[in-house]
């Protein structure tokens, strides 16, 4: 598809150019052995200096160096790995940053100096895979919020305050705060890989929460812990009872006519985002699931891109979900060699001026990059591999040319070394840049930032292996770049981890 012409956003000083200027390494940053799992980096000015500070999770470390490409401090868990990002915000109020990780079955809030605050870890279930930021319970402080690898008996979501005490509410279902118990067809499972979004899905101002599970169901939650209702047109009375079948007809009577050849969604790895998508005021939820049969007997027929209401509904265009059906690789993890299946994750921004609305952004099982439009049609497709061994952990969208017209970032990984790179793709689907990452690449998405100070966008890429000593993360710059347009710029769209899209309402 030909690169688009007219800006979609702020253009940078000067109005920038067409193409990308070739990225260079700016920095090695440099720890230990530890490896990376899917945590995007964050960058941020921890101590209030002026200067930013890039904090990583690797293995069970939080990781923090200055600009300088110096370490400033690392805190180690003890216990295990830390699986997604590192929220960054001001947590306690007082006008300073916090990070918060959750490693394994606990969550710890840290100061900008690498101090556990009072009350963490706060501990839950193990493994703890999502991880966000936001006021759930409209009491003007950011809670944490999070979402289990293995549900218990009844609950896949917590909350926590900033002190550690729970959200009132939570855990909603074993706290009979759901309104499961109404009908008893809440299905829940697991939730394998940042199965979390957290924005304003029914206009209150209090945040809500999105949870697919590993099956054909979804919970959305208000911050109260209260399951939203589900739209009249289908059988059971909350959304997380609402079974993803592609046929819009069956998935209001809850099954299929023939299960054998019925597609559904199984959305065990999937990372969610929150979108005014059909502009008319009111959020939505978009998400990337596999795609199977209802029998589940196939489970190797690709992806579906859902769009949906808060009720589970379905947008006007979206009543049958996009679908990608090519299957390379990606549903399974990769051998024994912690190198993890992909994770179906879809980033949202204003691509091109010439398609109304927003695109989504994903990277489908086939080895491909795919954008699809806000109206359910497919812009363009990118082949990045053909290697069943290769894969991606999803995109970043940042303009790195200063021409209002975004580029879309993102790293492939490997079990094999030398397969990797680091791709710059155009807002048409076409290749600018493939630099080569070292040893098995990178499962984080990459986070776009000023690194330096200089007004220029850098590229954090968090290597999945470390050399001892000599190069756990990589900061390459874009000469040319500058800070106009970064719609959804590191993993979960910001340092929230919220999964929302900017300029969403």
């Amino acid at each position: 598809m030909p690169i688009p012409t007219t800006a979609s956003c702020a253009t940078a000083s000067g109005g920038g150019k067409a193409q990308v200027s070739t990225p260079t390494l700016l920095l090695t940053l440099k720890d230990r052995y530890e490896e990376a799992w899917l945590g995007s980096a964050a960058v941020a000015d921890l101590d209030a200096d002026g200067k930013a500070e890039i904090i990583s999770a690797r293995g069970g470390v939080v990781v923090v160096w200055k600009s300088d490409g110096s370490l400033a401090w690392r805190y180690a868990t003890a216990q295990g790995r830390i699986w997604s990002s590192p929220v960054v915000a001001d947590f306690v109020g007082d006008r300073k940053l916090e990070i918060a990780v959750a490693a394994r079955d606990r969550i710890f809030l840290l100061d900008a100096s690498g101090q556990v605050l009072p009350g963490f870890p706060a501990i839950w279930q193990d493994e703890l895979r999502s991880l966000a930021g936001g006021d759930v319970d409209g009491d003007g402080k950011l809670d944490l919020i999070t979402s289990v690898a293995r549900s218990g008996p009844t609950d896949v979501v917590q909350a926590f305050r900033s002190d550690g005490t729970k959200v009132a509410g939570f855990p909603p279902n074993q706290t009979g705060t759901s309104g499961c118990a109404v009908d008893n067809k809440c299905y829940l499972a697991g939730c394998y890989d940042q199965n979390l979004a957290v924005g304003d899905l029914d206009g209150d101002s209090k945040l809500d929460l999105v949870a697919p599970h590993d099956n054909a169901y979804a919970s959305f939650h208000k911050g109260s812990g209260v399951a939203f209702d589900a739209n009249t047109q289908f059988k059971p009375k909350k959304t997380p009872g609402v079974r993803y079948l592609h046929d819009l007809a069956e998935a209001q009577r809850g099954y299929a006519t023939d299960e054998a050849t019925a597609l559904q969604a199984h959305f065990t790895n999937t990372a969610p985002a929150i979108v005014d998508l059909d502009d008319d005021g009111k959020n939505d939820v978009v998400m990337l699931g596999s795609v199977q049969n209802a029998a589940q007997s196939n489970r190797l027929l690709g992806v579906g891109l859902w769009a949906i209401h808060s009720d589970a509904s379905r947008l006007a265009g979206w009543e049958t979900p996009f679908h990608a059906p090519q299957y390379l690789s990606g549903l399974w993890d990769l051998g024994n060699t912690n190198i993890v299946a992909a994770t179906n994750q879809v980033s949202v921004a204003d691509l091109t001026a010439q398609s109304p609305g927003k695109e989504l952004v994903f990277a489908g099982f086939d080895g491909t990059i795919h954008a699809v439009s806000a109206q359910n049609k497919a812009l363009w497709s990118f082949r990045y591999t053909s290697d069943p061994n290769v894969l991606t952990g999803g995109v970043a969208i940042g303009d790195l040319s200063g021409d209002g017209i975004p580029e879309v970032v993102f790293a492939s990984y490997s079990t094999d070394a030398d397969k990797s790179a680091l791709y710059i793709v155009d807002a048409g689907g076409n290749l600018q840049h493939k630099l080569a990452l070292p040893r098995r690449g990178a499962m984080p998405v990459p986070t776009l930032a000023d690194v330096n100070g200089d007004g220029t966008v850098e590229i954090v890429v968090s290597l999945k292996d470390a050399i001892d000593k000599v190069e756990s993360v990589l900061v390459y710059t874009v000469p040319g770049s500058a800070q106009n347009c970064l719609p959804w710029p590191t993993g979960r769209a910001d340092l929230l981890r919220s999964g929302v899209a900017k300029n969403t309402k």
